[in-house]
């Protein structure tokens, strides 16, 4: 098939505006005249005539039908906290609007200026509504995140899409605002971010809800809505004489825009609305629509619909360097090259898109994708089951030779035990990476390598997927071929049963019994290091010892009475297995790192009960290298800190440090799950903490060239008000640089 060429077409100014303004202003008027002494609101709220309801006034939020109470500026608060400008909770004239948005550039014909805004779903969302300091989060996420880190601790891109853009979890709407070029139908615009299905298309009332709020609060000039996409735009079509403007920002003569340039190597994907296609790094993504909460790297990104230049996927893409194109009719263009590898090079007037090469394609990753080394490439000659103190961690050697056998996390322990007074560690050993090697030579399965169904190892089956080039170029085969494997691992995998007794035995010397639950956690020598982070791409399991070999066969746990049993032969599967999911695969071979050179072992800690607190602290503030306090985050009881839950908010604390003691307790945010006035972590629990940091990180080794990194602790406060440390890793505080795009 011959390549394509396709030139770009624009035009300059706003395609069409849909005016509505004989009742329109009429209502703005009566809106504006604020509350009579016949209106039926509360104080600080108006009466709006179309809706019929009660609206908060600029300054105020809560719930319109029982008080509008005047809110915090939380936008200064937030910029006293990071020390530069974060939003505004309205845009009173021109030049503050100009500080805050970002000029327009090539991205959407027509368009000057454009900023973001996040407002209120209901009265109990965590923020008013706001216009954020577009030069500084260009993403909602990052505003979230980053600006406003305390209100929403761990937060993932996955749980931002919930929070923004479906009804069953939206806490709040979220969009772009947009200044028109002058000449256009409408001066000022406003889109609203939903997931694309109809029944996620919002209503002209829902519209005209978020119309009223933004309006009160946007000086400059009247805002028209602006549908994005086609099923916005057919839900609009369909509404007589909206109470607002309606633009129509769809210009039908540009036919390609191209928004980072660049050259590309990948096979065309399809992604339509509902697919479940694997997309790896070596494929050129196509999408019927805009991926507001799309995550992973991926080679090139077409769009059958035109972005701006505050999209999640513009940013992704700018970060990684990845063309981001948008095609007119992208899916019929690309369509035909389904599943091809292709070279796609897009530039400021035209794309071309041509067959590739294996050979091409390979030349052009090796020399454009981040090439990291496995530092300590696994052995399997050790065999015990060696406790934390029993491993050798006193000089660096010995602690590279230990992540060579037991992994990074088993490791970062053991160093702790010769830091830190056994008060404040959970005790434990390691599972040395020999047993998952036994477990990879030992078991073996039915697999179509390409001549028919034969018999072979697991080992020997991730042997010959790494040799195959198919398995290696095609994300769909990895996904596909991973998830088959990882499920074998699971359910018929065995374990020896000789290990298994060997570990009943140890979890009885080191925790004093057998029927106490211990979690088995993934140690593998591919996380915690200088070039590769990791972190969270493998698994954790619970595990009962009492539960395992003769007493399997039990219907509940003796570890956790009314709760299934919970074997450690299960757990030990799980763990092993969590190696070769699709994620954790892919994320190493972006990063090129050898899996051969890949093992995982486990760390085998108490499963702490009843604890009264959680949290991670950092040596340092990841979100902003120059700051000198300890950064603490905790949780009332066991509910999670690093995988929040949308809705929950955690403790936030800095903590300033002198001479090794905790100076000065800042606490920034409240745990919304602890009681009135009840604090997560107590002081004085918290100057332990820091008196615990300060000297690790004063004596931690970190065996990392380079820049000093952080230290980053899990922890937990026990029965007793204990504090006990549970992990630590270094990071370098790169890891946090390119967190999609933010600042």
């Amino acid at each position: 098939m011959v390549g394509l060429e396709q030139m770009s077409r624009r035009r300059t100014s706003i395609a069409s505006a849909r005016w509505s303004l004989g009742s329109f202003v009429a209502l703005v008027m009566a809106c504006r005249a604020g509350s009579d002494d016949e209106s039926p609101c509360v104080e600080g709220a108006s009466f709006d005539e179309y809706s019929q309801a009660c609206h908060c006034d600029p300054g105020r939020f809560g719930d319109p039908e029982l008080a509008c109470e005047p809110h915090d500026d939380e936008c200064a608060g937030a910029a006293v906290r990071l020390g530069h400008s974060v939003c505004a909770h309205t845009l009173d004239d021109e030049a503050q609007w100009n500080r805050l948005s970002i000029g327009g550039g090539p991205v959407s014909a027509g368009t000057r200026r454009y900023g973001k805004y996040l407002m209120p779903s209901s009265p109990d969302a965590r923020l008013p509504t706001l216009f954020s300091d577009a030069n500084y989060y260009r993403l909602h996420y990052c505003l979230m995140s980053t600006g406003f880190a305390p209100l929403f601790p761990g937060l993932t891109t996955a749980d931002h899409a919930q929070l923004l853009l479906s009804r069953s979890g939206r806490e709040f709407f979220a969009g772009a605002t947009y200044e028109f070029e002058p000449g256009s139908a409408a001066a000022y615009g406003f889109t609203i971010e939903t997931v694309g299905r109809p029944e996620e298309q919002l209503t002209v009332d829902e519209v005209y809800d978020v119309h009223r709020e933004l309006q009160d609060r946007f000086a400059l000039g009247e805002l028209a809505y602006v549908p994005v996409g086609a099923m916005q735009l057919a839900a609009a079509a369909k509404w007589q004489d909206p109470p607002f403007a309606v633009a129509d920002g769809e210009d039908n003569t540009v036919t390609f825009e191209t928004y980072t340039h660049g050259v590309a190597y990948g096979r065309v994907r399809i992604v339509g609305n509902d697919d479940d296609v694997a997309i790896g790094w070596q494929d050129i993504a196509v999408f019927d629509q805009i991926p507001l909460d799309h995550e992973g790297a991926f080679a090139a990104a077409v769009t059958a619909e035109r972005q701006d230049i505050l999209s999640h996927l513009n940013v992704l893409a700018g970060q990684r360097g990845s063309p981001n194109v948008f095609v007119d009719d992208a899916l019929a263009v690309f369509g035909p090259y389904e599943g091809q590898l292709v070279r796609l090079q897009a530039d400021a007037i035209r794309y071309t898109l041509v067959p590739a090469t294996e050979q091409e394609a390979a030349a052009h990753w090796e020399a454009n994708r981040p090439k990291a080394e496995v530092d300590n490439p696994a052995t399997y000659d050790h065999e015990g089951l060696d406790t934390f103190t029993e491993i050798a961690t006193e000089t660096a050697e010995d602690r590279a030779a230990g992540r060579s056998s037991f992994g990074a996390k088993t490791i970062g322990l053991s160093t702790l035990w010769r830091l830190v007074d056994p008060v404040h560690l959970t005790p434990g050993f390691g599972v040395p990476f020999h047993y998952y090697g036994r477990f990879m030579d030992d078991n073996a399965w039915q697999v179509d390598f390409g001549d028919g169904p034969q018999t072979a190892t697991y080992q020997e089956t991730i042997d010959r997927w790494l040799d195959d080039p198919g398995f290696r170029s095609d994300a769909t085969v990895r996904k596909q071929r991973l998830e088959a494997l990882r499920l074998e691992m699971m359910t018929r995998g065995a374990v020896a049963p000789e290990l298994v007794t060997a570990l009943r035995e140890q979890i009885a010397v080191v925790f004093g019994a057998q029927d106490v639950m211990v979690r088995f956690r993934s140690s593998s020598n591919a996380e915690d290091s200088a070039a590769f982070n990791g972190a969270g791409l493998y698994e954790s399991a619970s595990a009962c010892a009492a539960d395992s070999g003769d007493a399997a066969a039990g219907v509940v746990s003796a570890c956790d009475p009314g709760k299934k049993p919970r074997p450690l032969e299960a757990a030990l599967a799980e763990v092993w297995a969590s190696l070769w999911s699709f994620g954790a695969f892919d994320e190493r071979e972006y990063y090129q790192l050898d899996h051969r050179q890949i093992a995982m072992g486990i760390t085998v800690s108490l499963r702490y009960e009843d604890e009264l607190a959680n949290g991670v602290a950092f040596t340092g503030n990841p979100g902003d290298p120059e700051s000198m306090r300890y950064l603490v985050n905790a949780q009332y009881g066991d509910t999670d800190v690093v995988d929040a839950t949308p809705g929950i908010t955690a403790e936030l604390t800095y903590l300033k440090m002198a001479d090794a003691q905790v100076e000065a307790i800042e606490r920034i945010v409240e745990s919304n799950l602890a009681p009135a006035g009840v604090q997560v972590v107590t002081d004085d629990q918290l100057r332990v903490l820091g008196g615990l940091m300060a000297d690790l990180d004063a004596n931690y080794p970190r065996d990392l060239e380079g820049p000093r990194p952080l230290l980053d602790l899990e922890f937990k406060v026990i029965p007793g008000g204990t504090v006990v440390l549970k992990q630590i890793r270094t990071f370098p505080l790169t890891d946090y640089a390119g967190d999609v795009g933010c600042r």
